[in-house]
């Protein structure tokens, strides 16, 4: 099973669909999905895209569950590991893009 399809897998088992609201609309339904994120370090920005997400059926607002947040960060730390300097001033930037998967 990819880590994309285990990661939505999660997403779905915990049984806290039915127990969720969603803090934007308060809407309690919920489906399956994916979404992008974008992470600002320095110069860089990294998009992750195709991230397992519960998305809100109601306005679309999209939330990661404990497991797969954390991977997003892990992936993130290690795709930018070496390529940003925190101590570089903003001038020009680059965006990387890495799919989750």
């Amino acid at each position: 099973m990819s880590q994309i399809q285990d990661a939505g897998k999660r997403a779905f088992e915990s049984g806290e669909n039915d127990k969720m609201k969603c803090l934007v609309c308060k809407h309690n339904r919920f489906k399956k999905g994916t979404t992008v994120l974008p992470i600002e370090r320095g110069n860089a920005i990294l998009l992750i895209t195709d991230i397992p997400a519960r998305v809100c059926e109601n306005c679309g607002e999209t939330y990661l569950d404990e497991e797969t947040a954390q991977e997003v960060q892990d992936l993130a730390n290690e795709t930018l590991s070496g390529e940003v300097s925190y101590a570089k001033k903003r001038g020009k930037r680059e965006v990387l893009v890495t799919p989750f998967a």
